[in-house]
């Protein structure tokens, strides 16, 4: 029997490769009954977006994983995703290390362009 190396806390699960040069990319969410939600897009992928949301958001108390929802990406260098997406929650992750920790990320995966009127 070999020995196996050891592997970090964090295991990449991520299939599809991610851009985290951004720069002031948004996501806004409005859920029916509460404010409009905005959150910085920490990376983007075209299968998939994190947001960071502060631990005590109120949003973190009225949503969860599997849920879906309309998400609106404001990007100011026209890169995509931009516009609304129907999207799912996938994760919400407490940021251990790194510039967000102490931050909730958000993981949603895009399911496709939001018909508009």
């Amino acid at each position: 029997m070999r020995d196996t190396p050891r592997h970090s806390k964090w295991t990449e699960k991520r299939n599809a490769a991610r851009s985290t040069q951004l720069f002031n990319h948004r996501a806004e969410i409005k859920l029916v009954g509460e404010p409009l939600y905005q959150f910085r897009v920490t990376d983007v992928s075209n299968q998939g977006a994190g947001l960071l949301i502060t631990p005590g958001s109120r949003f973190l108390q009225i949503i969860e994983v599997g849920q879906h929802l309309e998400v609106h990406f404001i990007s100011p260098q026209g890169t995509e995703p931009s516009g609304a997406y129907q999207s799912e929650i996938k994760h919400i992750t407490e940021m251990q290390t790194g510039p967000y920790k102490g931050l909730k990320l958000l993981g949603i995966r895009l399911l496709a362009r939001a018909e508009t009127d």
